[in-house]
């Protein structure tokens, strides 16, 4: 019993290896047959929804199933990343501004963007799980994603230790990148969401018993 328990526990961890590397080369793949520039939001919404099923310990067929949500999101992913991309934009001129000059004002304005534009990270992470997970308008995840970054500090550590942890590894073992970098981000952005989705729930659970 113990042989097999181990046996399968090596299974799985084999599957899930295959799986990221070969879900990390399809979102290269499909970020550049969109130009990278119109197929980078496709090709992330599609690899955050091809995780899910996986995370729900769904199987489908991986290529089909990230086609699928490629194809359907293509237009829609393309109109969250361009407004993700129109307020990140101004932030990054808003930081540089303020970094070239030298008043207190400045430098007190320049931190308070800087955990602004760290704030904004979350929400877009937040975003993206929730824009895979529910359908709703965009207007609704940004609120949500909003409310979530505020109320649930601790899945927000996860994620930015997450990605600091994946720079790291990145940074020392070149070849990870190509076959890991973004479809292991995904799973930390999709894992962090889920814990919160889970303490937001127990919130409502315990208010609902102090209601009654």
């Amino acid at each position: 019993m113990q042989l097999g328990s181990f046996s399968n526990a090596v299974y799985t961890f084999c599957d899930w290896v295959a799986r990221l590397a070969y879900i990390n080369l399809l979102w290269i793949l499909f970020t550049l047959s969109g130009f990278v520039i119109f197929g980078f939001f496709p090709a992330t919404i599609a690899l955050l929804a091809t995780l899910r099923q996986f995370i729900r310990k769904n199987h489908p067929p991986v290529f089909q199933t990230f086609w699928q949500y490629y194809k359907k999101e293509f237009f829609n992913s393309n109109k969250l990343g361009l407004m993700i991309v129109a307020i990140g934009f101004i932030l990054y001129l808003n930081i540089t501004f303020l970094q070239s000059t030298s008043t207190n004002m400045s430098s007190f304005l320049f931190y308070s963007s800087v955990i602004m534009s760290g704030i904004y990270f979350l929400i877009i992470c937040y975003t993206m799980a929730s824009y895979v997970e529910v359908e709703q308008p965009l207007g609704t995840h940004l609120k949500n994603a909003l409310l979530i970054t505020i109320s649930n500090p601790l899945p927000s550590l996860f994620i930015i230790f997450g990605f600091a942890a994946v720079y790291f590894a990145v940074s020392y073992l070149s070849g990870l990148g190509f076959f890991f970098s973004v479809s292991i981000l995904g799973l930390v952005i999709l894992s962090s969401a889920n814990l919160a989705y889970k303490n937001i729930l127990k919130k409502q659970e315990k208010l609902g018993t102090l209601a009654k």
